[in-house]
C-alpha cells in the first residue's frame, strides 16, 4: 500500500521553524579578547593611505639662492624688507628693523649713499613712533649715518628730504604726548646743526613751539635733563638767528615782512652758498615773549638751588642753558635795534631803543636780584652763574644808564668778579666762561663813570698778571690790552689825567716775560704777543717801553728754535719800536749783534744745496741775515752806527771764535757782513787780535772745505768756500793793511806758528803739510779775484815765503814727511807759484830758483 500523500512526513516538512526574534540595537558582532597592550590589527575594510613617491629635485628653488650678490643684514634682510618692518604694528618688529638698518649700512655703506633719501622718506614716520626705543634708535641713525651722508651734497632731492622730515618735527613739537614733544626739540636740534641753512623758512613756527612747551608747567616740574634738551635745541636755534644778524651781508641777508611762500622760495634758492633768511619782525616778537618765560624759568631753578644743601648737575645744566638763551636773545636784540629803523619799512618806535627798555630792560631786572644771591654763594657753580648774568649785561651796557641799573654798582660787580678767579678751584669752567668777561672789559671801560674805571681796571691788570701763557685765557686778556693799548683800533683814548693811563706801562712790561714763557709752551700766544708789539709800536709811539731788553735773554740760547716767521717779527717789532723812539740805539744794535752770533746753524756750515733745503735752518739764517743787515742800513751813517756798536760787535765775535763748533762759521760770516755793511774800510780792523780772528777763521773755513771735498762735494768747492770768503774780499779790497797783515799771520800758521790756530783748527791740529795745503787754498782763491791783485803785490813777501817753506819741505832730508805729503806739497807748490805770477809784481827770473824739480826721495 502506499504511503499518503501528505502523510506524517508531508505534515512533519511543511512545519516552519519559528524564526528567532532580532536582536535590538543592530548585528551581534563576534567578540574577541585581546591582551592589553597588544597592538589591534587593522581592520578588514581599512584603506592604505601609504603614499610611496621619489623625490624631485629642481635647481634654485631656495630663498637665499635668490638673494645672492644682495646686500643683506645680519638676519638676511635686504634694505627694502627692513624699511617695509619699520611700518610694522609690533613695536618689537620696528625696533628689530631699524638695529638691522644699522647693521646693513655699517656692512655697506654703498647701501645708504644710493639709497639715502628713500631712507629718509621712510624713516621720518617714525618721529611720532609711540615707542620710546624706537624714536632713540631713530636719532641714532640718522646722527652717525644718514646726516652725514646727506651734508656730502646739497642735490634738490636732499632738500626735499629735509622738508618731509621737518614737517613731521613740527608735528611732533605738538603732540599730545610729552615725550614725543620732547624728542621731536631734539631732532629739531639735530637737523639745525646739521643743515643750518633749512632753519629759517620754520623759524617762526619753532619759535611757537618753543614758547608752548616751555610754557607748560609738566616741564618744569619733570625731569630737569628733559627742560636742557628743550633749552639746548632752543639755543641752537638762538645761535642761528644771532649768526644772522651779526653778519647782515650778502650772503647773510635779514627778509623783514615776506611771506611764506616768497621766503621758501628765497632759501630754496639760497641753500647751495649758505646764506640765511629770517622775517626778523616776527621772530624779535617770539624772543619778547620768551624772554619773560626763561627769566621766570631762572627764578625757580635758582629758588630750588637755595633749597638744596648740594647743587645736581641736571639743575645746573638748566640754570646754565636759561642763561646762554638769555644771553643770544639780548645780542639779536641790541644788533637789531643798531640797524636804521626805517630801511625795512619799520616805525622808528617799532624795535628801537625804546622797545628795548620798555621790554627786554624790564624783565631782566629781576635778574639782578639773583646775582646778588649767587654772589653769597662759595660753590665755582655759582660763580659761574653770576659771569653769565654779567655777560647778559655787559651785552646791553651801551643802552643802559643809571635809572635802569647803576653803573657804579655794575662795575663793582665785574671787578668782584675778576678779583674772585685766584680763588677759583675749577680752571676748566674758569676757562670755559670768564672769556666772554674778559673780551668787554674795553667796552665796559669807555662806557664806565671815571670814578669807576680805576678798581675796574684794577682788578682786570691783577688777573692779567696771574694767567698763565699755557692758559686758555691768555689770549682774550691779550685782545683786551692790544685795544685799551691802542686807541685808533677802539676809539678807547685815556687822558693824562685819566687813572687808566698809568697802566699803560704795565700791561707793556707784562708782554716781553709772556714773550719769553710762550715759545716752548704756547706758539699760538707768542704770535699774538709780536702782533701786539709790533703794532705798539707803529702806533702808540708815546708809550714806554722800558723793559724791552727783556728780549735780549730770549736769543742767549733759543733764537734758532723760532719758527721763521715768529723770529722775523721780533726783529720788525724791535726796529718799529726803535723808530719810533721807544727804543735805545743801543740797545737795538746789541739785539741785532747778539742775535746774529747766536743763532746756531744746523747740521753744518758745509752742505749742498738740496741739503740746506731739506735738512737745516741755514735758508733761515740767511733771510735773517738779509733782515738784520737792512734794519742796520737804515739806522743811518753806517760807520757811525759801526763806532756805536763795535764793543759790543767785538765781543760776540770774540765769544764765536772761541766756541769750538763748526756752526760758528756762519756766526762769523754774518759778524764780518754787519761791518762790510756799515764800513768795510774801518781802521777798527787794524788791530792784532782782529787780524789773528780774520786769518783764523779763514783757516777754519779751509779746513772744513778739505773734508768737504773727501766727502765728494768736489762740484760745490768754489761756491761754498766764496761764500764764507766773500765778506773779507770786501774788506781786503778797501783795505789793503789789513790784507797785508793777514797775509803774515798766514804765513806764520804755515810755518809752524800755533798762536794763529783758531779753536776749531787747535782741535785738530794739523801737520805742517796740511797747514802749507790750507793757506795754499785761501790765497788761491784771493787770487781768483781779479780786484784783489793790487793789494796781493803788497804781501809778495809773505807769498814768497810760504813757496821757499814749501820748497824746504819738499827736501828729502826733512823728517816726519811721507812720500804723499811730498806729492801733496808739490801740488800745492805749483798752484800757488802759478797763481803768484798772476798778480804782476813777480819777475819770472824770481821764481826761476822756486822750481820744483827736485825730486822727493820715496
Amino acid at each position: 500500500m502506499g504511503r499518503p500523500k501528505g502523510g506524517a512526513a508531508a505534515s512533519s516538512s511543511s512545519k516552519k521553524p519559528k524564526a528567532k526574534p532580532k536582536q535590538r540595537g543592530g548585528v551581534d558582532f563576534k567578540k574577541y579578547k585581546h591582551k592589553v597592550g597588544r597592538k589591534l590589527p587593522p581592520p578588514k575594510n581599512a584603506t592604505n593611505t601609504e603614499i610611496k613617491s621619489k623625490s624631485i629635485v629642481l635647481p634654485e628653488q631656495s630663498m637665499a639662492s635668490e638673494r645672492t650678490g644682495m646686500a643683506v643684514n645680519k638676519r638676511g634682510l635686504t634694505l627694502r624688507e627692513l624699511l617695509q618692518q619699520t611700518g610694522h604694528y609690533n613695536a618689537n618688529v620696528r625696533r628689530a628693523a631699524l638695529n638691522g638698518i644699522k647693521d646693513l649700512v655699517v656692512k655697506h655703506p654703498s647701501e645708504l649713499k644710493l639709497h639715502k633719501v628713500a631712507i629718509v622718506e621712510k624713516l621720518q614716520e617714525r618721529i611720532c613712533d609711540n615707542d620710546k626705543v624706537v624714536r632713540e634708535s631713530l636719532f641714532s641713525i640718522l646722527q652717525s649715518f644718514v646726516f652725514p651722508s646727506l651734508k656730502e651734497d646739497n642735490a634738490i632731492s636732499t632738500r626735499s628730504t629735509l622738508f618731509l622730515l621737518m614737517a613731521n618735527i613740527l608735528n611732533g613739537m605738538t603732540h599730545l604726548s610729552m615725550d614725543i614733544q620732547l624728542m621731536s626739540f631734539r631732532f629739531l636740534e639735530l637737523v639745525v646743526i646739521n643743515f643750518p641753512s633749512s632753519f629759517p623758512r620754520y623759524a617762526e613756527q619753532v619759535f611757537n613751539n618753543f614758547l608752548a612747551v616751555l610754557s607748560n608747567d609738566r616741564i618744569h616740574l619733570q625731569d630737569k635733563s628733559k627742560l636742557n634738551s628743550v633749552l639746548n635745541g632752543l639755543g641752537h636755534c638762538l645761535s642761528q638767528v644771532a649768526f644772522a644778524t651779526e653778519n647782515g651781508d650778502a650772503s647773510n641777508r635779514l627778509v623783514h615782512n615776506v611771506s611764506g611762500r616768497e621766503l621758501w622760495k628765497c632759501t630754496l634758492d639760497e641753500d647751495n652758498s649758505g646764506s640765511r633768511a629770517f622775517a626778523m619782525s616776527n621772530i624779535l616778537t617770539k624772543l619778547q615773549n620768551l624772554i619773560q618765560i626763561l627769566v621766570n624759568s631762572v627764578e625757580v631753578s635758582a629758588s630750588e638751588l637755595f633749597a638744596k644743601s648740594t647743587i645736581d648737575a641736571q639743575s645746573s645744566e638748566a640754570l646754565l642753558s636759561a642763561l646762554h638763551c638769555l644771553d643770544l636773545i639780548c645780542k639779536i636784540c641790541i644788533q637789531e635795534v643798531k640797524k636804521p629803523q626805517m630801511k625795512f619799512g619799520r616805525s622808528e618806535t617799532q624795535f628801537g631803543p625804546e622797545w628795548l627798555k620798555s621790554s627786554l630792560l624790564v624783565y631782566l631786572k629781576k635778574l639782578w636780584g639773583v646775582n646778588r644771591s649767587f654772589h653769597e654763594k662759595g660753590d665755582d657753580r655759582y660763580y659761574v652763574f653770576n659771569l653769565k648774568i654779567a655777560e647778559i649785561f655787559l651785552c646791553l651796557s651801551a643802552c643802559m644808564d643809571d635809572s635802569m641799573f647803576p653803573a657804579e654798582e655794575f662795575c663793582q660787580f665785574v671787578s668782584s668778579l675778576l678779583s674772585k678767579v685766584k680763588a677759583l678751584r675749577n680752571k676748566d669752567i674758569m676757562e670755559k666762561h670768564l672769556s666772554p668777561l674778559i673780551i668787554s672789559i674795553p667796552d665796559l671801560v669807555s662806557n664806565a663813570p671815571d670814578d669807576s674805571k680805576g678798581y675796574l681796571l684794577e682788578a682786570f691788570t691783577d688777573a692779567f698778571r696771574d694767567c698763565k701763557v699755557d692758559c686758555k685765557l691768555i689770549l682774550p686778556y691779550l685782545d683786551s690790552v692790544g685795544k685799551l693799548l691802542l686807541p685808533e683800533k677802539t676809539g678807547i683814548l685815556f687822558t693824562e689825567n685819566d687813572s687808566g693811563l698809568e697802566y699803560h706801562g704795565v700791561w707793556v712790561d707784562e708782554l716781553p716775560g709772556i714773550l719769553l714763557q710762550s715759545i716752548d709752551k704756547a706758539p699760538s700766544v707768542t704770535k699774538v704777543v709780536l702782533e701786539l708789539l709790533l703794532r705798539i709800536g707803529q702806533y702808540f709811539p708815546t708809550i714806554e717801553c722800558g723793559n724791552m731788553h727783556s728780549f735780549v735773554k730770549l736769543f742767549g740760547v733759543k733764537c734758532d728754535v723760532l719758527e721763521p716767521t715768529i723770529l722775523f717779527r721780533v726783529v720788525e717789532v724791535l726796529q718799529s719800536t726803535y723808530k719810533a723812539g721807544n727804543l735805545h740805539i743801543t740797545e737795538q744794535l746789541s739785539f741785532l749783534s747778539l742775535l746774529m752770533a747766536r743763532f746756531r746753524v744746523h747740521p753744518g756750515p758745509f752742505c749742498t744745496q738740496e741739503d740746506s733745503q731739506t735738512s737745516s735752518n741755514l735758508i733761515t739764517f740767511k733771510s735773517l741775515n738779509h733782515l738784520i743787515l737792512t734794519s742796520l742800513s737804515d739806522m743811518g751813517d753806517g760807520s757811525l752806527v759801526l763806532e756805536l756798536m763795535w764793543d759790543n760787535l767785538s765781543k760776540e765775535i770774540v765769544r764765536v771764535q772761541n766756541r769750538a763748533q763748526i756752526p760758528s762759521l756762519h756766526n762769523m760770516n754774518g759778524l764780518f757782513r754787519i761791518i762790510v755793511t756799515l764800513d768795510a774800510g774801518t781802521c777798527k780792523l787794524m788791530n792784532e787780535d782782529v787780524i789773528k780772528i780774520i786769518a783764523g777763521y779763514l783757516i777754519d773755513a779751509a779746513m772744513d772745505l778739505s773734508k768737504t771735498i773727501e766727502l765728494g762735494f768736489q762740484s760745490d768747492k768754489t761756491r761754498v768756500f766764496q761764500y764764507f770768503i766773500k765778506p773779507c774780499i770786501i774788506i781786503f779790497c778797501q783795505n789793503e793793511k789789513v790784507l797785508c797783515c793777514t797775509l803774515e799771520m798766514l804765513k806764520s800758521f804755515a810755518t809752524g806758528d800755533d798762536n794763529v790756530l783758531s779753536s776749531v783748527a787747535k782741535l785738530k791740529c794739523p801737520d805742517l803739510s796740511h797747514r802749507i795745503c790750507l793757506v795754499t787754498t785761501i790765497i788761491v782763491f784771493l787770487c781768483n779775484d781779479c780786484k784783489l791783485h793790487k793789494n796781493l803785490s803788497l804781501g809778495k813777501s809773505a807769498i814768497k815765503a810760504i813757496l821757499q817753506h814749501t820748497r824746504h819741505l819738499m827736501d828729502s832730508n826733512v823728517p816726519d814727511v811721507t812720500y804723499e805729503d811730498k806729492q801733496k806739497l808739490r801740488f800745492a807748490f805749483e798752484q800757488l807759484k802759478s797763481k803768484a805770477l798772476q798778480l804782476n809784481c813777480w819777475d819770472k827770473s824770481e821764481l826761476e830758483n822756486f822750481s820744483s824739480a827736485t825730486k822727493c826721495d820715496v
